[in-house]
């Protein structure tokens, strides 16, 4: 046998003997003791945690566009008339959210929600959508509970706003929708020729104009000159950023803490998992 040989056998004899006095003390009883202390609530944090900083939009189940800015219309004092922009007035008109589908991979939820109590309704939704994935009228429009919907069209990069120079791929008019029910929901779904092909996603309509600036256009009816007053004029608004909900501050442990009681939970687990495996094969050979 070579010195090498020789040592190698001494080094696994070695680590071999001391996992043995491991399994004959209280460390191992002591590790579960100390894993049992991490709550529920710490361990998801941390998946939380760890997983956020590769988090992307285009993985996200839900967006909601902030109705923001004005293509056509009266706040105010002041009239806007379309253009090349979407002009900032520094108040919301409500949102336009896309939601995954929690029971329908080839279909998508929208959800208007106008500003104010009850005061407006919603004349025309404008979308759009990916364009190197959809090449045509590839989907069927349903209307959700308590609404209808007259009619939609796809026609990609052609639709516009109401003297908006910026054009959209896909329009959603309602019948009937009144400021009683301030708002519009409704279903897209995948035509049945498509479904076999790809699933529907809402980061397939996280997609801007042709001019790069909304991400959804509504007109909104029954308009008083600002959000949330009822009148008789109309106005049309576009989204160009995300709608960012007010949470409270909540105290949460400290994201390095966390992953490192992740990572202790696991590296216990790991430990145990290797001395039960001990007794079956040889416990561990060196690279």
């Amino acid at each position: 046998m070579s010195d090498y040989q020789t040592h190698h056998k001494i080094v696994r004899l070695h680590i071999k003997t001391l996992f043995l006095d491991i399994e004959q003390t209280n460390n191992i009883q002591m590790i579960k003791q100390s894993v049992k202390l991490l709550s529920t609530s710490a361990v998801i944090a941390s998946t939380i945690a760890v997983s956020t900083s590769a988090f992307s939009r285009a993985e996200a189940a839900s967006f909601t566009f902030n109705l923001d800015c004005v293509i056509s219309g009266t706040v105010g004092g002041n009239t806007y008339s379309g253009g090349n922009t979407c002009a900032k007035v520094n108040q919301s008109f409500g949102t336009v959210t896309i939601k995954d589908s929690t029971t329908n991979s080839k279909t998508v939820d929208v959800i208007v929600d106008l500003a104010g109590n009850k005061v407006h309704k919603v004349l025309d939704l404008y979308l759009n959508y990916n364009d190197s994935k959809f090449q045509g009228p590839d989907f069927n429009v349903s209307a959700g509970s308590g609404y209808s919907i007259q009619s939609d069209t796809v026609n990609e990069n052609k639709l516009k706003a109401s003297g908006y120079k910026g054009s959209l791929d896909f329009n959603i008019k309602p019948k009937a929708t009144t400021s009683s029910n301030d708002g519009f929901n409704a279903i897209i779904a995948l035509k049945e020729s498509c479904q076999s092909l790809f699933d529907l996603n809402a980061s397939d309509f996280n997609y801007k104009d042709t001019l790069n600036q909304i991400l959804a256009a509504v007109h909104i009816g029954n308009y008083g000159n600002n959000p949330g007053i009822s009148g008789g004029n109309s106005i049309w608004v576009g989204s160009s950023s995300y709608y960012q909900a007010s949470i409270p501050p909540k105290k949460v442990p400290e994201p390095t803490a966390i992953a490192s009681l992740g990572i202790f939970a696991a590296g216990a687990w790991k430990m145990k998992k290797k001395n039960q495996e001990k007794k079956q094969e040889d416990l561990l050979v060196l690279c």
